[in-house]
């Protein structure tokens, strides 16, 4: 059995829209959209890996984690405490313009579960120039580009996320 766990961008909430709009697509995988609690960023990204990796304790079978924006910071850091089936990022904000994220790419760089990384061309908060080198280094991660996309996906986001329903037929399977 898989799961597939979807977690929302900074503050969001489990049914933000992009996630719901997945999971529609999803119908053959079992799927749970949880949503991180308000916490202030000053205790840092440790406390939601640590809230993420309790709340993934009773899952059972493979893992898959989608994450949106913060979401997918948050499933790439756990993916160095817990074996993970796949992983997959929606927008994701390697490098915000004056916000370098070294432990962020460090992270990705170190990933060992196939992931993809849905990304549009002109996402500001995740310049594909940003992660060129650090996909070409390493062989389980793939970028779905999104052609004229920022980092939400808009008219874009159907086509966005039925490449990403069809990856994980590739990847995982049906369930």
């Amino acid at each position: 059995m898989t799961t597939v766990v979807l977690l929302p961008g900074f503050n969001g909430r489990a049914d933000q829209p992009v996630l719901v709009n997945l999971e529609a697509r999803l119908g053959r995988f079992t799927c749970l959209r949880l949503a991180p609690p308000r916490l202030k960023l000053t205790p840092g990204l440790e406390a939601y890996v640590t809230w993420l990796e309790g709340e993934l304790r009773g899952v059972r079978g493979r893992v898959v984690l989608v994450g949106r924006s913060f979401g997918g910071r948050l499933a790439v850091r756990l993916a160095s405490r817990r074996k993970l089936a796949a992983i997959v990022l929606l927008g994701f904000p390697v490098r915000p313009p004056g916000k370098p994220r070294p432990l962020d790419e460090a992270a990705l760089a170190a990933l060992t579960c196939p992931t993809l990384i849905v990304q549009g061309t002109k996402d500001a908060l995740g310049p594909l120039q940003v992660l060129a080198p650090v996909v070409k280094a390493n062989a389980h991660l793939e970028v779905q580009r999104v052609e004229g996309a920022g980092h939400s996906f808009g008219r874009q986001e159907r086509a966005a996320l039925d490449g990403v329903a069809a990856w994980l037929d590739r990847t995982i399977g049906h369930g």
